[in-house]
């Protein structure tokens, strides 16, 4: 009876030790800790481009910037450096484009962005644009915000160009009741977020009437993944 009793005795504590063992290996492998917390790319009054960033606790950061290419890229490492914050960085459009992009070496989230616009900050005088500053930020539940002003009498219009993919905003002459604009975008997964400023301008008079120019500038695109590459320094 002794001997049969230590019998069961083991089996049981085998049987434990097991389901032990197996619960464990279920149990899912922690997340790889995201070092970029959050960006903000904005073009102010003046036409000067910059990018801020908000880096997670011990982050140490590496810069290349390649002047043939304009671009500028951020190596983000994991580092005993403490807390975390902020930096910023000013940013240069040159032959009408500049690309900025960030490698988390500590995960696949490596977003960038790619802009399309004219160098106003080398004219003189007031901005004469219809668009006077803009700004697209990250936000933690990946969406993105798009905050921008305008000049005075340009009306406003948001239009999602389903055909091409593209969050459009279209800029006409006229009287408006705000200035100041804001909105929520979605990226979806895998693909581009892309931004048209649609800037309709009065070019000439005619028989037909007024006719007007269609100018696609500031383009912004924003993506992720391996096409970082495109922004390479």
């Amino acid at each position: 009876m002794k001997t049969l009793k230590l019998f069961a005795f083991v089996l049981a504590a085998t049987f434990v030790f097991t389901s032990c063992s197996n619960n464990e290996n279920l149990l899912p492998e922690p997340q790889p800790k995201s070092l970029l917390k959050s960006f903000k790319i904005q073009r102010d009054a003046k036409g000067a481009y910059s990018v801020d960033y908000d880096l997670s606790n011990n982050v140490r950061t590496e810069k290349i910037v390649n002047d043939k290419k304009n671009s500028s890229k951020v190596y983000l490492y994991s580092s005993d450096e403490g807390i975390s914050r902020k930096e910023s960085q000013d940013l240069l459009v040159a032959g009408n484009e500049l690309k900025v992009g960030f490698v988390d070496t500590n995960t696949n989230n490596n977003p960038y962005v790619l802009i399309e616009d004219d160098n106003i900050s080398f004219a003189k005088g007031k901005n004469a644009e219809m668009l006077l500053e803009y700004s697209v930020a990250s936000n933690e539940d990946g969406t993105f915000s798009l905050d921008f002003k305008v000049n005075n009498n340009v009306t406003v219009d948001f239009v999602y160009n389903e055909s091409e993919e593209v969050y459009e905003v279209h800029l006409e002459a006229g009287k408006a009741s705000s200035k100041a604009y804001n909105r929520t975008l979605t990226k979806e997964e895998g693909k581009v977020l892309r931004i048209d400023f649609v800037n309709h301008n009065p070019s000439n008079f005619s028989a037909r009437g007024i006719e007007e120019t269609i100018r696609k500038k500031p383009r912004v695109s924003v993506g992720n993944g391996e096409s970082v590459e495109n922004v390479a320094a």
